[in-house]
């Protein structure tokens, strides 16, 4: 089967991110956590549609019980449209939840959700990654993080994956369902450079990893091992995250931003212009995804 991209959402978002599809409405959720803005758009829609406004979100994850829980500047939050955000926690252990940027559900419904930290002109403290249970309880679970960015579960469940952008890695722990422990943590993909920073992530049905690259220019797939398997070029420099949807879990949706960002951490000779992104994309072809787990908190 061949390859086809199409603009999915023809936008200029600041930083588009957190893609989310629900299937039971056939929508892609996605947030502008540049501009405080949550959208919403079938395949068969003509143009996307602004379901909250004025709420800091960088990343989504589906709800049991319908709508979202989003991570953010102020916490974590759950909402259902025609709602008002209802905040879940925004501190854990004597300390402030915040600058969360992407979350992930697991098998059991709880929420991890990990820190940006990084910031580039002045000294950063360690970012730390959380657990949201059931009953609402928050812990840390992890530290030294720079810019905690995708998230997720090998095909078993026996295995977590994070990716912190900064270092360009992507990091394996051995994760336990029953507890929702991660423990040994182990470099497990590291990106060069001239690749630029992996942002988002998700895992297909095979158990690959996708990955969206910023200052990279597309997403690219591994395999168990970590061995780059293949990559799908997109118009957008700045790709930001990606996940699977559509009937059949066969079409990739990948979110871009056109915010300018000028660092050192680009690939050497990187040109800053544009096209640097914003839109979302919707990729078709062969291989099977597998559905996101849903919150429960």
């Amino acid at each position: 089967m061949a390859t086809t991209i199409r603009l999915f959402a023809d936008q200029r978002l600041l930083c588009g991110e957190g893609p989310a599809w629900d299937a039971g409405n056939g929508r892609l959720y996605w947030t502008d956590c540049g501009g405080e803005a949550i959208y919403a758009k079938g395949i068969a829609d003509d143009a996307p549609k602004l379901v909250l406004s004025g709420y800091h979100a960088a990343s989504l994850a589906l709800h049991e019980s319908g709508g979202l829980v989003f991570g953010g500047r102020d916490g974590f939050f759950q909402w259902k449209e025609g709602e008002v955000p209802r905040l879940i926690c925004d501190r854990s252990d004597h300390m402030e939840v915040n600058d969360i940027n992407d979350i992930i559900a697991d098998p059991e419904g709880r929420v991890f959700g990990g820190q940006e930290a990084f910031r580039e002109d002045e000294a950063y403290d360690t970012g730390y990654l959380f657990r949201i249970d059931p009953d609402g309880s928050c812990s840390v679970v992890e530290e030294g993080l720079h810019l905690s960015n995708g998230l997720g579960f090998s095909s078993s469940c026996d295995r977590f994956y994070l990716v912190d952008s900064i270092p360009r890695m992507i990091y394996a722990y051995d994760y336990d369902r029953a507890t929702g422990a991660i423990s040994n943590r182990k470099p497990f993909i590291r990106l060069d450079k001239d690749d630029g920073l992996p942002d988002g992530m998700t895992v297909d049905q095979d158990g690959f990893i996708w990955v969206a690259k910023w200052f990279g220019s597309g997403i690219s797939r591994y395999d168990p091992d970590g061995k780059l398997e293949r990559t799908i070029d997109l118009s957008a420099a700045q790709t930001s995250s990606l996940t699977f949807g559509g009937p059949d879990f066969r079409d990739i949706f990948v979110t871009s931003a056109a915010q300018y960002w000028e660092t050192p951490l680009a690939p050497t000779g990187h040109d800053f212009s544009f096209p640097r992104g914003g839109s979302v994309y919707h990729i078709v072809q062969d291989i099977a995804g597998k559905p996101e787990y849903k919150a429960k908190i």
